[in-house]
């Protein structure tokens, strides 16, 4: 596959704009589009094209460091009774 999709101002084409519209609040401008696709080809490669741009836009996280193991005790404890 490609690592990449387009759309085309073209009547045929396999992913059709359907909607969009755009929002300022708070200094962050969002754009939302709407996209129709052909067959269910076209829809899985676009939402993997997608999800591998949102990656690669978004840092990716350090491992979070492990806890220590809770130290076991070394020696069986004294036998009750004694």
């Amino acid at each position: 596959m490609s690592d990449w999709f387009y759309l085309r101002g073209d009547p045929d084409a396999e992913l059709r704009l359907k909607a969009f519209s755009g929002a300022s609040k708070n200094g962050k401008h969002v754009i939302r589009i709407e996209i129709e696709a052909s067959d269910a080809f076209r829809f899985g490669h676009a939402l993997e094209q997608l999800g591998e741009v949102q990656a690669g836009q978004n840092p990716r996280k350090a491992p979070a460091a492990k806890r220590p193991a809770k130290a076991l005790p070394l020696a069986l404890p004294a036998p009750e009774g004694h």
